[in-house]
């Protein structure tokens, strides 16, 4: 039962709003996210060689990992999984067999309970049909009170998942024979800290296709790593762009002297608004006084897999993108500004990048 409790550290990983209300969906696969956090690496006792060969691997895909940041893996359209298939096999490659069964250990920490749900896993551990469809209920049942929890938010939210986490261990464990909870425990192997691991689908893009760059000098992603990066599309007559004007002006003011850089990216969505001059005139009513990137032809927009104004994207000292919002911040009074603004700050604390860093990667160190 000790070996389960693992399961605990593990669920932030995967918890979310299931897609569809009241069935089962695909069971996230957190393998290619794991695979790039250094801790997971340490310990599956990854070499240099090791690394630098992952981070190759990845930025390989680095396009096609961005695209999907907003599914898992598994929920990938079939466009993705010739590329994910291609990953998963270079990895039985560049991985030892030792190192597999480890990461297949951390797999199952970071699928929570809902790994008991995998055909492979359930003949492991011989679970019979009905034990199957006892904890395929529990699994259901634990989604939409999830749902309804995450719908309602408020300031215990995170209490209250916690509290339906632990009576969703307590009916596992009782459906379980000990002798099933020591194989999957054995399956499992040693209790990781998931609250190491650095959740970034991808590398952000390099700066390409700028016609123009407005109250600076041409910027590089390569350029800015050891800062903290806020991306932000916009143009400037969105009415919901402008409502977030405000905290782009406090962030600007509130980092100034620190290791953070606020860039927007202009995206046109108007004939008006390709007009460099209405948008200099815009910038400087609205007392905007970063650099802003001019993409008219939608070349950074297309890199990023952009598809709304206003969206917002947080990337830490490594390159990694690391948060993003869609749409108003302060949409309807939620304060997702300040939400966002820990996540800068979060992120400042973090160390700088040190010497050994993702091999060819979109902002690799010179």
């Amino acid at each position: 039962m000790k070996l389960l409790r693992a399961l605990f550290a593990a669920c932030s990983l995967t918890v979310g709003v299931p897609t569809v209300f009241g069935e089962q969906p695909p069971l996230t696969d957190p393998t290619i996210l794991l695979i790039r956090d250094e801790s997971v690496r340490e310990a599956i006792a990854c070499t240099l060689e090791q690394r630098k060969s992952l981070d190759e691997l990845l930025q390989k895909h680095n396009r096609m990992l961005l695209a999907i940041r907003d599914v898992s893996p598994s929920g990938a359209d079939e466009t993705a999984q010739p590329a994910l298939k291609e990953i998963r096999a270079a990895l039985k490659e560049i991985l030892t067999e030792q190192q597999r069964l480890r990461l297949q250990g951390l797999t199952l920490q970071a699928q929570g309970y809902d790994a008991l749900l995998r055909k492979d896993i359930s003949e492991a551990i011989k679970l019979t049909e009905e034990q199957q469809a006892k904890l395929g209920e529990i699994a259901t049942a634990f989604r939409n009170q999830l749902y309804d929890l995450q719908q309602a938010g408020g300031e215990k939210l995170q209490a209250e998942i916690q509290g339906l986490q632990a009576e969703r261990h307590k009916k596992v464990v009782a459906i379980l024979d000990p002798k099933q909870q020591q194989s999957y425990g054995k399956l499992m192997g040693e209790q990781f800290d998931f609250s190491k691991v650095i959740k970034s689908p991808a590398w952000a893009p390099e700066f390409v296709g700028i016609e123009e760059w407005v109250n600076s000098e041409p910027l590089t992603m390569e350029a800015l790593r050891g800062k903290v990066v806020v991306v932000h599309f916009f143009a400037f007559g969105c009415s919901n762009c402008i409502n977030n004007y405000p905290w782009y002006r406090e962030w600007h003011d509130a980092f100034q002297g620190q290791d953070v850089a606020l860039i927007g990216i202009h995206t046109p969505e108007t004939q008006s608004e390709a007009d460099n001059d209405l948008l200099r005139a815009s910038l400087e009513q609205h007392q905007l006084k970063f650099p802003v990137a001019v993409d008219k032809e939608k070349k950074m927009w297309t890199a990023w897999y952009n598809g709304i104004w206003p969206s917002v994207y947080i990337i830490d000292k490594q390159g990694r993108v690391r948060h993003w919002w869609y749409g108003e911040l302060d949409w309807e009074g939620v304060s997702n500004q300040l939400v966002a603004r820990r996540q800068i700050e979060d992120l400042l604390a973090e160390p700088a990048p040190q010497p050994y860093e993702p091999a060819n990667g979109p902002s690799a160190a010179p």
